[in-house]
């Protein structure tokens, strides 16, 4: 439907008027609109958000000469959740019209009773109801499935960061091999004494876990970086690993620590927070498994601490504050450890 929305008069200015004016129009939609927005949900079933608009012209108006249209519109908006191919009635949309008219001689077609001989009055009675049928159909469907729904461990309210699965399979890095350790005496009893339960540590009388440095001495050159692995030999029923790292903080730099794979040799996330103070030269780690998933046992590398040789010189590594928790929190004596570090 052609709509005037403005004028102009083409001509370049000067004396006298152009009598030319060209009339600019706009076309507007008439009749039913429907604009339908989808969203497809992870079941199968689809929301659709309907905005119909259903206009008609009703009358003419003559504005500055030009007849203009008059156009009745109706506006319905709501929501509706459908499965995929299920039908649904929109209705509701009618349209109800009289028209009345009179015809004949002018003059006494108005008069009362002389209007019924010389006249004829005309009256037309329409209704109209729009009734639609929308069936949603999902041309590929989103690909949700088990591990995109699993929740994400994120550690505590007071330790957050996203813990990754770690491999099975993953420990020291290559090239690097863990050293021979002698397995420590778990299962010795004393004569004539019961034997202790390993998921108890707090009453077992095995020796204390300790931990080792892989390897135990360091031939490094200035400027390049190495890696060392935090071990541990013994350990029982180890839920976290928090230790403090001394270091001289003009010869090294820690620029990574990741995990070894002694916490996650089942499976399990291991959270890791490391904060360093380059001034000091220390390094505050600590390495725990998910909340629920019990402790582990035996030796392995904890985590893998990667270092830049900053200048020459020597330095020792030193766990200077360290232990280890079971799944209750409680303290697990672990000896410390030291390794010397040779920049060259």
């Amino acid at each position: 439907m052609p709509v005037a929305t403005g004028s102009f008069q083409p001509g370049i200015g000067g004396v006298g008027i152009n009598p030319l004016v060209n009339t600019l129009f706009q076309y507007l939609d008439v009749g039913v609109n429907i604009d339908i927005t989808p969203h497809v949900h992870a079941n199968g079933e689809v929301t659709l958000k309907i905005l119909m608009d259903v206009s008609a012209v009703t009358g003419q108006q003559n504005i500055g000469g030009i007849s203009q249209p008059i156009i009745g519109q109706r506006k319905i908006e709501h929501e509706i959740r459908l499965k995929d191919g299920e039908a649904n009635l929109l209705g509701g949309i009618m349209e109800d019209q009289q028209t009345k008219s009179l015809s004949g001689i002018p003059g006494l077609a108005q008069i009362p009773i002389l209007k019924y001989l010389f006249g004829q009055t005309t009256q037309d009675h329409s209704e109209n109801q729009i009734v639609f049928a929308i069936v949603p159909h999902i041309i590929r469907a989103t690909d949700v499935q088990e591990i995109n729904q699993r929740p994400i461990d994120i550690g505590t309210a007071t330790t957050i960061g996203l813990r990754h699965v770690a491999s099975k399979s993953q420990a020291v890095p290559a090239g690097q091999s863990l050293p021979a350790i002698a397995p420590a005496p778990a299962n010795q009893t004393a004569p004539g004494q019961p034997q202790t339960r390993t998921n108890n540590p707090g009453q077992s009388s095995t020796p204390a876990a300790s931990f080792l440095f892989d390897p135990p001495t360091v031939q490094a050159t200035k400027g390049n970086t190495f890696a060392v692995n935090l071990l541990i030999s013994g350990g029982q029923n180890v839920y976290s690993v928090p230790v403090q790292l001394n270091y001289d903080p003009k010869i090294l730099q820690l620029v990574n620590v990741s995990n070894g794979g002694f916490l996650s040799q089942d499976g399990q996330a291991v959270a890791l927070v490391h904060r360093e103070d380059e001034a000091l030269g220390q390094s505050q780690i600590t390495a725990t498994r998910p909340p629920g998933a019990g402790g582990v046992s035996g030796q392995g590398a904890v985590v893998t601490m990667t270092f830049e040789a900053k200048a020459t010189g020597q330095t020792p590594l030193t766990i200077t504050r360290g232990g280890a928790r079971d799944p209750g929190l409680q303290a697990i004596t672990v000896n410390g450890a030291q390794a010397a570090v040779t920049v060259q």
